[in-house]
């Protein structure tokens, strides 16, 4: 029986738990759980939530402490090791967190902890491995495909050849991404094989101006409200393509992005200002504990923004706002520095248009970046210390896409050693313009 005072405490975790976004709720969240401890010492499961609250605002190694106490009580715990492998990804030590993720599923084949082991394991350049573990992501409880694998799901090459419809998965970056194995896709198939491609409504003019000629037969339909349409044939999701295809991060024949009406790539040129673009916040989704954590940790904080805007100014060059939704109004201190941007409605189409006509984009890992390297067009990529396994440990290239550099956290947290690295580089850059 649980002691009054125990109960009391669990009863204001409940209450705190169900309002936690922000990073300084889930350490009040940590400092309850801490509290609970002390009054039942040898349930695990008091600093296996500890350490998950402390991992929620991004206090990895606080996080770590906490799940080897509950790896002490309970070694043979799944869940507990499936924290612990979270915790060991955030510190950067992905062979570690892939031992405690493939222990947890010895334990338990959770289809939770194959789909955060596929991610670990892209991490390590572990391709083949890591996109058939992420087949295990249907058996998820909480996804939601856009179309039901049972109802045509193709699983092999030899069902490719009738009409077939690849429909977007996941995130707006995550389907700029996969877009590549479009190309081997086709090649397979052959040109005139029909292929219809589901997207999101924002992204299908892009796709409708920029995707190449070479795939041959493919109508690009927008994904209507409320659930898919019929379809008597055979599809695939975007996501499962490298699973089908292999080749990544870059398979033979990868499509990229490329539309008549935009700019061509040019290098900085002396006599005219270099044209910047910048995306400070990512994808606003505040309404999940995990979504709401990844937004705060990839988004520049106030200061951080502000130095880095000055450090532009100061710099001459002319600044592009690129940012989408709410986190426009963040720059209003510092308007005056910037120059025109996007318009409230633009499109990726448009937008797409404007990054062609800039010579360098600065984004934070979000969209905006995936849309810049699906282009094959410069862009400098702002990370967190510990970044999403995709963009590996230490490189500052991205084997995904060549045309990015990658300016990481020195620690977690420290967005100002990314803009005082990106100020440096680009002074460095610009002064080589003008030798």
């Amino acid at each position: 029986m649980r002691s009054p005072g125990l109960s009391s405490l669990l009863e204001r975790v409940a209450a705190l738990e169900a309002e936690a976004r922000r990073p300084s709720d889930w350490l009040a969240l940590a400092d309850l759980y801490s509290q609970t401890e002390t009054c039942d010492p040898l349930d695990h499961r008091l600093p296996a939530n500890r350490g998950n609250a402390l991992w929620l605002a991004d206090c990895p190694q606080e996080a770590l402490h906490a799940y080897w106490r509950a790896a002490q009580l309970a070694p043979s715990d799944p869940v507990v090791l499936r924290g612990l492998g979270n915790v060991q990804l955030d510190l950067n030590a992905f062979e570690l967190a892939e031992q405690a993720y493939a222990r947890s599923m010895q334990l338990d084949p959770a289809a939770l902890t194959a789909w955060n082991r596929s991610q670990v394991l892209i991490g390590l350049e572990r391709y083949p491995e890591g996109y058939a573990q992420a087949e295990e992501r249907w058996r998820i409880p909480s996804h939601r495909p856009w179309r039901e694998l049972a109802a045509g799901g193709v699983t092999t090459l030899d069902q490719l050849q009738e009409p077939l419809l690849v429909w977007s998965e996941q995130g707006l970056g995550d389907t700029l991404q996969h877009l590549r194995w479009l190309g081997p896709l086709q090649a397979q198939r052959g040109p005139e094989a029909p292929l219809v491609l589901e997207l999101e409504p924002c992204l299908v003019p892009l796709f409708r101006q920029a995707l190449p000629s070479h795939l041959g037969s493919l109508e690009i339909r927008a994904k209507p409200d409320g659930p898919a349409p019929p379809w008597p044939h055979r599809h695939i999701s975007l996501l499962s393509l490298p699973w089908l295809l292999k080749g990544a991060p870059i398979p033979a024949g990868a499509t990229w992005l490329d539309a008549a009406n935009w700019s061509p790539s040019r290098p900085l040129s002396e006599g005219r200002p270099a044209r910047i673009g910048l995306v400070w916040a990512a994808g606003r989704k505040l309404d999940h504990p995990v979504t709401a954590r990844e937004y705060h940790r990839r988004s520049l904080d106030q200061r951080a923004l502000g130095s880095l805007l000055e450090g532009l100014h100061s710099l001459g060059v002319v600044i592009v706002p690129l940012q989408f939704g709410e986190e426009q109004a963040q720059v209003d201190p510092w308007r005056r520095l910037l120059s025109q941007g996007l318009a409230a409605d633009a499109d990726f189409a448009t937008t797409a248009a404007l990054v062609a006509d800039l010579d360098l984009v600065l984004s934070v890992d979000t969209s905006m970046a995936h849309l810049v390297g699906a282009m094959r067009r410069r862009g400098w990529l702002l990370l967190p210390h510990a970044a999403a396994p995709r963009w590996l440990r230490t490189r500052p290239d991205s084997p995904w896409y060549p045309s990015l550099r990658l300016f990481r956290q020195p620690r977690t947290g420290d967005w100002q050693g990314v803009v005082d690295a990106v100020i440096a580089a680009l002074a460095s850059e610009l002064e080589g313009r003008m030798c």
